[in-house]
């Protein structure tokens, strides 16, 4: 009996062994011919489990490039994917018809009545196109990207001001004030209207935004990938979809309150023009993209990239400005040479900063808050950088490898406003430096985030010297890896200006 039961077990052991071996050369040979080289990683769930246990994937997926080259190819939980690391190779896969599709995702399906209604930036093709459209004509109608918008912007960073000077000097945390300041400002197009800085739910709101985002790590990576279906039971998955409702039921209310004091004929903000155009649909039975459910997702879209992003870069530029004070003085020099102590900055001054606006470029490139980009897909078989990609497959660009290029920037890791500089002073943009991407799928809300960089920036700079407070912890340039690489949390003194 017992030798049955040892060739029982053995048979077991072989069974298993032969399975697991038929899958891995069944995968082989079904592997489409002529795609980039990559890692295998493990039976049925590919590279995955590396990635994740490696964490900082940007980092991870950088020095893949020494064995594989700037484009690779990898398993991730049964999903194929493309990784593209070089500017030159991100450059040509963004910018082409085929990659601007997004990968079909079920967490935002199940967050509206609407399984069909992803918002504008997880949307595909039609859907997609139409939103990104009347979106752009949308904010471009309410004066947004104009002149005339600095105003808003200039009201909030004094308000900012005003809550920073509260501190008196004394060392405080300046994250919750720049995300407060910020979000106003898209809040005043979206919603409508400003919230106070001591409003509670404003504050949890903001809260919600932040840790949502730090728990939906790798850029968004894995969430889109089907195998997340079977991990949603994981505490940080059900966590961020609980936020999210959250966040969404704050935008009903609103929504809600628009539409019983709608004005059809003089729209005041987003919503209300998205609220007239689900009008005149309905009444002319125009079938549209524009619904309630996406108005809702959209909203969500513009509310937390236009708080998180300029927030977290300018929690960066404080950090930089502390641990670089020849930059800080530098900064302060231009500014009250051209400016003078009498005024603050304004976007006409621009030009005549270019020390001022190479520090920004330059705390963008280091910071790469935006490390990973949001996964693209394949919307068909497609020939590209050498390689054939079938339908389906899942691209990934690796923005933070494009900033930490030794063949672009020299000497990367040092922090050089210098380098967006000529000989001459001027301003010298590079077409390397992707802030905001690049391709069809480019941030919606380029124009104005670097309005709101460079008012905020140059108004605290005119206003404080920044300074890390005595007896405090080293300054760290280590990064929280979530959606954004965001700075570990840090106090700052503010001491006012003459």
């Amino acid at each position: 009996m017992a030798f049955l039961h040892v060739i029982s077990l053995l048979t077991v052991k072989s069974v298993i062994v032969g399975l697991i071996a038929l899958f891995i050369a069944t995968w082989f040979y079904r592997r489409p011919r002529n795609l980039p080289p990559g890692p295998t990683g493990w039976p049925l769930f590919g590279y995955l489990p590396n990635l994740i246990s490696a964490g900082d994937e940007y980092k991870n997926l950088t020095r893949l490039t020494k064995t594989y080259g700037p484009v690779f190819s990898m398993n991730l939980g049964g999903t194929l994917v493309v990784v593209v690391n070089s500017f030159a190779s991100i450059k040509e896969a963004l910018n082409h018809p085929n990659t601007a599709a997004r990968p079909p995702t079920s967490f935002f399906r199940k967050m509206t009545e609407d399984p069909e209604a992803l918002g504008v930036v997880n949307s595909t093709g039609d859907s997609w196109s139409q939103q990104r459209k009347f979106c752009l004509s949308v904010l471009r109608g309410l004066g947004v990207w104009r002149s005339s918008f600095e105003d808003a912007i200039a009201t909030e960073a004094g308000c900012l001001i005003n809550g920073i000077k509260e501190h008196e000097g004394n060392p405080f945390n300046p994250a919750l004030l720049l995300s407060n300041a910020v979000s106003n400002v898209i809040c005043s197009v979206t919603l409508g209207k400003r919230f106070d800085y001591s409003d509670p739910k404003f504050q949890q709101l903001l809260k919600l935004i932040s840790r949502t985002l730090e728990l939906n790590k790798g850029g968004q990576v894995y969430i889109v990938l089907p195998i997340m279906d079977y991990l949603s039971f994981m505490s940080d998955f059900k966590e961020m979809k609980s936020n999210v409702h959250l966040i969404l039921e704050f935008l009903r209310e609103s929504v809600e309150n628009h539409r019983s004091h709608l004005d059809a004929d003089n729209p005041k903000d987003f919503i209300d023009v998205f609220l007239r155009e689900i009008h005149v649909n309905d009444t002319k039975n125009i079938k549209s993209y524009i619904t309630i459910d996406n108005m809702l997702l959209t909203s969500l879209d513009l509310f937390v990239a236009g708080t998180e992003t300029t927030s977290t870069i300018l929690r960066w530029a404080l950090l930089y400005m502390m641990a670089y004070h020849e930059v800080q003085t530098k900064i302060q020099q231009e500014i009250d040479e051209i400016v003078g102590r009498n005024r603050l900055p304004r976007l006409a001054d621009k030009p005549q900063l270019p020390y001022t606006e190479a520090t920004i470029l330059e705390v963008q490139r280091l910071a790469s808050i935006v490390a990973v980009n949001l996964p693209h897909m394949f919307s068909q078989d497609t020939s590209l950088l050498g390689y054939d990609i079938p339908k389906g497959t899942m691209l990934i660009a690796n923005l933070w490898a494009v900033s930490r290029d030794p063949s672009i920037w020299s000497d990367p890791e040092r922090f050089n406003p210098e380098r967006f500089l000529d000989k001459a002073g001027s301003l010298k943009p590079r077409e390397e430096h992707l802030p905001f991407s690049t391709g069809r799928r480019v941030c919606l809300g380029e124009q104005l985030a670097k309005m709101e960089l460079f008012i905020f920036f140059s108004h605290l700079m005119h206003q404080f010297s920044f300074k890390k407070p005595d007896g405090s912890q080293p300054l760290s340039f280590e990064a929280i890896n979530g959606v954004t690489l965001a700075p570990i949390p840090f106090e700052v003194c503010a001491i006012p200006r003459e």
